[in-house]
């Protein structure tokens, strides 16, 4: 049985990989994509992440949702994160991640979260890098968020389970190449998803 650290350090090295052979704009539609799906959608509070160089650029989307959506970042308090708005400027902290010098803490709801993976297995469950700060967020919200969203500059989907108890489950993937929704999740809707937001949507039964 290949090991989730396994896994996680090989897919981690790919994508290092791939972002120094190509240029971000590589990964854009990718982040078409998920504008699309924020707009079908219509979050009001959004949580979004500042990237590392090897993860998606969502940052690009900051002006285009401003006007229509309030906009949060996640901020590391110890072992976990709170919820902070995206303001410049930035300082750089733990782990090379930018984070808001403002830190005054909003506990609004959030509709939807925007969440970098390193990859996703078979129950739509997050591999992430291995520090636990997004499982430990997720689980002390009071409430479930609507639209989970997990982004990732290649498709590092894998078709068996790896995942524990406590990681995060997803209700969206996207790739570059390919996109993931959890069957079960918009069922109704998949038809007007996949058309709306464009590219190759396949669904996943998870458990």
């Amino acid at each position: 049985m290949i090991s989730k650290n396994f896994i996680r350090q090989q897919n981690i090295n790919k994508m290092k990989k791939y972002t120094k052979i190509f240029a971000p704009s590589r990964h854009y539609k990718l982040i078409s994509t998920l504008y699309k799906l924020i707009n079908l959608k219509k979050p009001k509070n959004i949580l979004l992440f500042m990237p590392l160089p090897y993860e998606p650029n969502v940052y690009r989307l900051r002006r285009k949702l401003a006007n229509k959506h309030s906009i949060f970042v996640p901020f590391m308090v110890g072992l976990s994160l709170k919820m902070v708005k995206l303001r410049q400027p930035f300082n750089i902290k733990k782990f090379n991640v930018k984070e808001p010098v403002n830190q005054q803490f909003a506990n609004f709801k959030i509709d939807m979260a925007i969440v970098p993976v390193v990859g996703v297995d078979k129950d739509m469950a997050r591999i992430g890098h291995a520090k636990g700060y997004y499982d430990r967020f997720f689980s002390s919200l009071p409430y479930r968020v609507s639209d989970v969203v997990f982004v990732q500059i290649l498709d590092m989907f894998i078709d068996f389970k790896i995942s524990q108890p406590h990681d995060l489950v997803g209700d969206y993937y996207l790739t570059t190449k390919k996109n993931y929704v959890k069957r079960g999740k918009n069922d109704r809707d998949f038809s007007r998803i996949r058309s709306r937001c464009g590219g190759h949507w396949c669904r996943v039964c998870s458990s």
